[in-house]
């Protein structure tokens, strides 16, 4: 790809020329984050492909990434990786992940989750939207409930860029245009967006949850779970079924079952 200027007139895309060998193909030129959509949006290829990820010009650089010669000993180290046989591990247990919210540490079984997903715009509802029910996302096409985890436990609210990210115009090109927050603001922000989902005979209740930072998937042993103290003072001791200890931290296991309950209580009738 080469972004060229003429005159001081808009940047167009050429598509870079088909060489025979991976190695005499050219580097391509990141065009999409200068003026595609994660950049000034200035390319008016855009008119036509909406997104860079549908202009064969970011399909040809894929083509090249995928195509380049592997790295020295690339190759050596995943043989050695594939050879050698798996560690015995323990599959006793729970699995849980594990999420902040404020300055606190939570987990949800993982058998409760359905995904984890970078953040999206919260669209609020008229006379529902409050501290704890804030409004719907939208996952992939599907619109989800989307419930603040921080104003049911009582913590402070997460304050993302993200979310609050509103449309705004655009002056240099057409003010009837509007963009959003780009997708790679959302993917480098450690806030994330939990997809739950509750089966309750035949069913399914889903809920859509803001955190502010995810550490992944843990395997918690049954000798480390312990019974949450009736005298205990943190945040979310009516939700919690447990605590462990998970580098030098304590965790509360949230039980699915009581947060659905308690979202159910305070959304506006």
């Amino acid at each position: 790809m080469k972004k060229t200027t003429e005159h001081g007139n808009k940047s167009t895309l050429t598509t870079p020329e088909r060489k025979s060998t991976p190695e005499s193909l050219p580097i391509p030129v990141n065009c999409w984050r200068e003026i595609g959509v994660s950049g000034d949006r200035s390319c008016p290829e855009l008119e036509t492909y909406i997104h860079c990820r549908n202009c064969p010009v970011m399909a040809d650089a894929a083509e090249i990434f995928f195509n380049r010669e592997p790295p020295k000993g690339y190759l050596e180290e995943w043989q050695h990786v594939l050879e050698t046989p798996p560690e015995d591990t323990d599959s006793s247990g729970l699995s849980v992940l594990i999420f902040r919210l404020a300055n606190e540490w939570f987990a949800f079984a993982s058998e409760s989750l359905t995904e984890v997903t970078p953040l999206r715009k919260v669209h609020t509802i008229p006379h529902r939207s409050n501290s704890v029910f804030t409004g719907m996302v939208n996952v992939r096409g599907q619109l989800l409930l989307c419930c603040s985890l921080h104003g049911l436990l009582g913590l402070q609210q997460l304050a993302s860029p993200i979310m609050k990210a509103t449309r705004n115009t655009d002056l240099e090109k057409d003010r009837s245009r509007t963009i959003q927050t780009t997708d790679d603001a959302a993917i480098l922000a450690p806030e994330r967006l939990l997809v739950t989902s509750l089966i309750t005979g035949r069913v399914t209740r889903r809920w859509t949850f803001p955190v502010n930072e995810v550490a992944g998937v843990h395997r918690v042993g049954k000798e480390e779970v312990r019974e949450v103290p009736s005298t205990l003072g943190k945040p979310g001791q009516r939700f919690s079924s447990a605590l462990f200890s998970w580098n030098s931290r304590t965790v509360s296991l949230l039980d699915t079952n009581q947060v659905f309950e308690g979202i159910h209580e305070k959304i506006p009738a």
